[in-house]
């Protein structure tokens, strides 16, 4: 449970494989929806993009440098972008706080977006798939503020959390073929 290990290993294969789960799915079933399309092709593309972000987009396999961060670290993966603007925000200057202004402005219009929706969304939630999917973006989220906290344990929990997401994200696949 630590960095390229075994469990981060297989959250990278379990990505891949829902990656190819939803296309699959895609290629051999007639859908008779258009926006189970577009929501399966984007769940392909999600999950090929969180298989390549655990996998530091190839620099493990190729072994390359990926580019250097600034105040530590290296530019490796999606979740990378929540750090550097994190570190922008302690820097206590002048792009700190219309970064800090910007992410409570777009807090704020997410938040009246999910009010205003919430009947749809209450719908769109009542399948199992929907709630999967929900499920998984939320272990994701979690995933991602876990990487914030510089502390070996807190990394074990990430990786867990990471882990977890991989799982709902082929379970949630698994319950729209049943279907």
């Amino acid at each position: 449970m630590r960095e390229d290990s075994l469990v981060e290993s297989a959250s990278a294969a379990l990505f891949l494989f829902a990656s190819l789960l939803a296309f699959w799915t895609l290629a051999t079933r007639d859908m008779a929806f258009k926006r189970d399309v577009r929501m399966l092709l984007g769940v392909s593309m999600f999950s090929l993009l969180l298989f390549l972000s655990e996998v530091s987009f190839g620099a493990r396999f190729f072994d390359f440098e990926m580019p250097l961060m600034e105040g530590g670290g290296q530019f490796d993966g999606g979740h990378d972008i929540a750090i550097i603007l994190l570190r922008m925000m302690l820097k206590g200057d002048a792009t700190s706080l219309v970064v800090a202004l910007c992410l409570l402005l777009g807090f704020i219009g997410f938040l009246a977006v999910i009010y205003k929706a919430r009947d749809p969304i209450r719908r769109f939630l009542q399948d199992d798939f929907h709630f999967a999917l929900l499920l998984h973006l939320g272990l994701l989220a979690c995933g991602v503020l876990l990487d914030l906290v510089p502390s070996r344990k807190v990394s074990l929990l990430e990786e867990a959390v990471e882990f977890t997401a991989s799982v709902t994200i082929v379970w949630a696949l698994l319950i729209f073929r049943r279907v």
